[in-house]
């Protein structure tokens, strides 16, 4: 299993990822139907409107044969976006970056959830460990 499976194994288990495609980064989305067994994407550029249809789906039907290989996936989005195919397969393969998958079950958080935000400062007065003599 090479990277591009794994991604899509994770696409498969986790659901639909962000495409973080230059211009088109901000809803644009994709993943995998498990009902025709097929990947997809939903494209919006980065002007659009989120909340109306996306501008450009991508997925199966009755003209199209499932997707089943990101290469696919990618060439289908290039010559839909206008861009490098390269470019999108990068794209399709961020999603291990934005997501932290992790090994074990139990640490598999998504890097996006929401999340306590701790900022530390340090002034003149404040020791941390305190000095103590025993």
């Amino acid at each position: 299993m090479d990277e591009l499976d794994e991604t899509v194994a994770r696409i498969r288990e986790h659901g639909p990822a962000p495409l973080l495609l230059d211009g088109w980064d901000q809803a644009s989305i994709w993943g995998w139907d498990e009902a025709v067994g097929s990947l997809y994407a939903h494209l919006w550029r980065n002007t659009d409107n989120p909340a109306r249809a996306p501008v450009i789906r991508i997925e199966s039907d009755d003209f199209t044969p499932a997707i089943t290989f990101p290469e696919t996936l990618a060439q289908h989005i290039a010559m839909a976006a206008g861009c490098n195919p390269w470019k999108v397969l990068t794209a399709l393969l961020k999603i291990d970056d934005q997501n932290e998958y992790r090994d074990d079950k139990h640490e598999n958080v998504k890097a996006n959830a929401a999340g306590t935000v701790v900022t530390m400062t340090q002034s003149p007065d404040t020791w941390w460990p305190p000095n103590r003599t025993v």
